[in-house]
């Protein structure tokens, strides 16, 4: 009698031909879900799926209770074992109380597969030229004027995904961070019972108002965890200067500054594997009247790979590499000329130079710097304001030299540099934080520990302070610090830069 019971009880939850309006998921169908899933059923316990509009990486976990005892927690398009009974089944994006609640008999030996009884939304903020920006918005219920909290953009070179909101069927409102519900500032959207909606939320860069709503194509906005793996970009930056002077105190002159930087990414994202290909080359020339252009200090070529798969969504093993030199020689000029002292690595002197104008530091591809690592990858802190990922394992690098010195304060000695080799702990921390809607900091601590000696220690840290003043202009300001061979003492370099912006 109680096993035709449960059996009532269970069959409007039991997938049937259709599981929802399953036509308008990413994922496969949730019977299709549930036939990949290898689980077995022990004796004694049964089988509780509950399937996913979009993916695991992008949905809430669901929660399972047997009275108000939490029992198992997983993601969505995951099963769990539990012992017969009658339980609790929790799922849904927001607060413990905003979450929709299922009563669910489990039977042994038998599969309950839940039809959902949730809806799903999708939304892709994104800028006038179609690029993925970190934007946030505000999710409102319009029949109850509730908030559903905080949603936003996504940072795809650190492998993050769309966030799927699971929500009670009905009407919601999207409204800037700060607005009331009650604002014509809006868009609005209506879900059905066991349908996901996908959308396109279109965002002014120059003042973060919103000026598009509409549908994307059919898994337009999930194709890096769909049909598309692959999502591609390309940024172009520049910064020219000219500036001229007449009757002053010094002879009448003209200088013009150029620098420009390129930064590509290619990125590979699933369920369970993230791969990104990152671009970034930057190079700045300086010409003054009467003489020829002249390289300054931005003179960067940099390549990096990174693999991380996923044991769970904050959680998994990584494998990195870098490629790091620069494209034009360094030189040190001398007005008046004066003599140049060249020693070894042993404090030798090798060499005198006399009457030196121009002195070479450091030739084209001088020094060519290698870096890899494997270990763990953490996703420590996932918010809107600040967004923080931790990698420890095993470094190496590899610094390889031409005829590249060091100078002394005084610049009188020259240091002859060698190639050096370093493997050790290493520990890798990436940072984005956002101080209000317009600034954002970005900053990553990459170090290399060879010895408990802490003036073995190699680091680099590199922090970008971006100050939006239009859509295609910002305010960059930089500051770099490194310790690392072939010159191993603290050096820094800080810039402010007004950057032209196109993206492709």
């Amino acid at each position: 009698m109680y096993k035709l019971l449960y059996l009532l009880i269970a069959l409007p939850l039991l997938a049937g031909p259709a599981l929802g309006n399953s036509y308008t998921w990413v994922a496969p169908p949730g019977r299709g879900q549930l036939e990949q899933d290898p689980t077995l059923i022990p004796k004694g316990k049964g089988f509780l799926f509950v399937p996913t509009m979009t993916g695991a990486l992008n949905e809430p976990s669901f929660l399972v209770l047997q009275g108000n005892k939490p029992i198992r927690e997983a993601a969505p398009g995951t099963g769990v074992l539990l012992s017969p009974g009658s339980y609790r089944l929790l799922v849904g994006s927001g607060t413990d109380i905003q979450m929709m609640s299922h009563t669910v008999p489990i039977q042994e030996g038998i599969t309950t597969l839940i039809k959902p009884f949730w809806a799903g939304l999708v939304i892709n903020v994104i800028s006038e030229n179609r690029a993925s920006i970190n934007e946030s918005y505000e999710l409102y219920r319009e029949s109850s004027q509730e908030n559903y909290g905080l949603g936003f953009g996504i940072e795809e070179e650190r492998g993050e995904a769309v966030k799927t909101w699971l929500l009670p069927p009905g009407v919601y409102s999207v409204v800037q961070v700060g607005d009331n519900v009650s604002t014509t500032r809006k868009f609005s959207v209506r879900l059905e019972r066991g349908e996901l909606v996908q959308r396109n939320l279109v965002v002014d860069t120059s003042d973060k108002s919103f000026i598009g709503f509409y549908p994307s194509a059919q898994h337009g906005l999930l194709s890096q965890v769909a049909d598309s793996h692959w999502k591609t970009s390309l940024q172009l930056s520049g910064s020219p200067r000219l500036s001229t002077s007449q009757n002053t105190i010094g002879a009448d002159r003209s200088i013009l500054l150029l620098s420009a930087e390129v930064i590509g990414s290619s990125v590979y994202n699933t369920d369970r594997h993230y791969a990104n290909l990152w671009l970034d080359f930057e190079e700045g020339f300086t010409r003054e009247e009467g003489d020829a252009f002249r390289k300054t200090t931005d003179d960067k070529f940099e390549v990096r790979a990174t693999y991380i798969y996923r044991l769970s969504k904050r959680i998994g093993p990584y494998l990195r590499g870098v490629f790091n030199t620069k494209l034009f020689a360094k030189e040190e000029r001398f007005d008046p000329p004066q003599s140049v002292l060249i020693r070894n690595d042993d404090g030798q002197i090798i060499e005198t130079k006399t009457d030196v104008k121009k002195f070479t530091r450091s030739p084209a591809l001088s020094p060519l710097e290698l870096r890899q690592g494997i270990g763990i990858n953490s996703q420590v802190i996932s918010s809107f304001p600040l967004n923080l990922d931790m990698r420890v394992g095993f470094g190496a690098r590899q610094i390889y030299v031409t005829d590249t010195y060091d100078l002394n304060s005084s610049r009188t000695i020259a240091k002859k540099l060698e190639d050096k080799t370093t493997t050790g702990l290493e520990a890798v921390l990436l940072l984005r934080s956002r101080f209000s809607r317009f600034p954002s900091l970005d900053s990553e601590f990459d170090i290399l520990i060879p010895e408990t000696a802490i003036d073995t220690w190699e680091f680099t840290w590199e922090n970008r302070l971006r100050l939006p003043l239009s859509r295609f202009i910002n305010m960059v300001v930089v500051f770099e610090f490194e310790r690392k061979p072939p010159v191993q003492r603290m050096q820094s370099t800080q810039q402010v830069l007004l950057r032209l912006n196109y993206l492709l």
